[in-house]
């Protein structure tokens, strides 16, 4: 088995100055500065250094803290919101030799995983996350391309799928502890956050991409997730320059 780190910093470069204006991630930040001059995004910084490692693509890939699953074996991942990248799930499992939980619950989705080479130590299950058990309506816009569907979309192409509630699904696997839980629920992650946090299994690492620059969510519902987040003995180590997808590691 693989493992390797890298740890989190900036690369030094010789690049012309010319072409470093034309880094996308520099690119992405100035638009954030200027959405959150207007009061539409936010500016938070990472709160430590510690050493870090993007698994996956360039589309679906997340940053994690790399000490805490380099001293567990066979760490367990909780992955929501597959769509049709699962880089992310297959490179955490083949470098950590995490035991990886994947869960979509959209026909688009699961349809194309069926078709994709899964190692054995990555699960797939047809059932999304909510704050209650049931079914929930999931919609998307009709020029979407990727099939992101979400709880909080009022139009566009609509249909039900099946939701369980975070302790729901830990009962059903039998799990007792969670070392990472990535959260790309489309908006939803301020409904099923609450309930993670006020659970007695709480993820060693918590990875969600926040919808305030989508389906009219305010800015504000993300600092107060944030703060709910960091009330918990989290700490925030890892922002994409976008501001979308935040790394938080449970520290107490």
């Amino acid at each position: 088995m693989m493992r390797t780190a890298q740890s989190s910093g900036t690369a030094i470069t010789n690049k012309p100055k010319a072409l470093l204006m034309y880094n996308p991630d520099w690119l992405r930040y100035c638009k954030r500065v200027v959405r959150a001059a207007l009061g539409f995004d936010h500016l938070l910084r990472p709160e430590c250094s510690v050493p870090t490692q993007k698994l996956g693509s360039v589309y679906g890939g997340w940053v994690v803290a790399v000490e805490p699953l380099l001293g567990t074996p066979s760490p367990i991942v909780l992955s929501f919101g597959l769509g049709d990248d699962i880089s992310f799930d297959q490179e955490i499992s083949k470098v950590f030799g995490a035991k990886v939980f994947g869960f979509d619950p959209t026909p688009a989705s699961l349809d194309w995983i069926a078709a994709q080479e899964l190692p054995p130590t990555v699960r797939i299950y047809p059932f999304g996350i909510s704050n209650f058990d049931g079914e929930q309506t999931f919609a998307v816009s009709e020029d979407d391309t990727r099939g992101n569907f979400s709880t909080k979309m009022v139009t566009g192409k609509s249909i039900v799928c099946n939701v369980r509630r975070y302790s729901t699904i830990l009962d059903m696997l039998g799990l007792a502890t969670i070392d990472v839980l990535k959260l790309d629920v489309e908006g939803a992650e301020h409904d099923v956050l609450p309930e993670v946090l006020g659970s007695d299994v709480l993820p060693r690492q918590i990875l969600v991409e926040f919808h305030h620059w989508w389906h009219r969510t305010p800015v504000e519902q993300t600092y107060r997730t944030v703060e709910s987040i960091k009330g918990q003995g989290y700490t925030l180590f890892h922002v994409s320059p976008a501001g979308h997808e935040l790394s938080f590691l449970l520290k107490r």
